[in-house]
């Protein structure tokens, strides 16, 4: 990744750097060593010495595989809304510490279930792959994902309007001691 955006950079989609790349991968020398470098010796006397300049290769570098997607979808505008989400928080929950009421408890829980929902998302898709486990194993921990953040959104609305609610439970739990000896 840190590569491909490397390559997204400006110095690097600038013209005088093509042209440089373009002038590096066709030079003959630089080309025979490549292939000198990636072919055994012996069928490198055997083959003819025509080889495809790199730039071919750094051409067909792609770091997503749109055509294995049915609808190629930008995922830019969702991590904008997940830093807004998170930024949202950091003044959202002292704010709800300080002037505990209903508003800002279920604003807080759904802050909070989104955010949570969104690590436990990124989880399951990047680790639970179907290459590895089979196609059964990762929708199950989407699905176990989904579960979890409806029944944590439920449980924070159930805390809020049948219980002291989000801020105060808070406050209680720091305010509880430990038993003297």
């Amino acid at each position: 990744m840190a590569f491909s955006m490397f390559l997204r950079n400006s110095a690097c989609t600038s013209r005088i750097f093509s042209q440089q790349v373009m002038w590096l991968a066709t030079q003959p020398a630089f080309t025979q060593r490549a292939a000198a470098a990636s072919v055994p010796l012996k069928s490198l006397a055997l083959t003819q010495t025509n080889c495809t300049p790199i730039l071919n290769a750094v051409r067909s570098f792609r770091t997503t595989a749109p055509a294995l997607a049915e609808h190629a979808h930008d995922h830019s505008k969702l991590w904008v809304i997940e830093k807004a989400v998170t930024a949202t928080m950091v003044p959202l929950v002292p704010l709800a510490l300080l002037m505990p009421n209903k508003i800002f408890d279920s604003l807080l829980a759904i802050l909070i279930c989104a955010h949570s929902f969104w690590g436990l998302e990124a989880i399951a898709v990047d680790y639970v792959r179907a290459s590895i486990f089979g196609p059964f194993i990762p929708k199950l921990a989407i699905g176990l994902v989904y579960l979890i953040s409806i029944a944590t959104l439920g449980g924070l609305f159930y805390l809020i309007s049948h219980d002291v609610g989000l801020a105060n439970a808070v406050k209680q739990f720091w305010a509880v001691k430990a038993k003297q000896a």
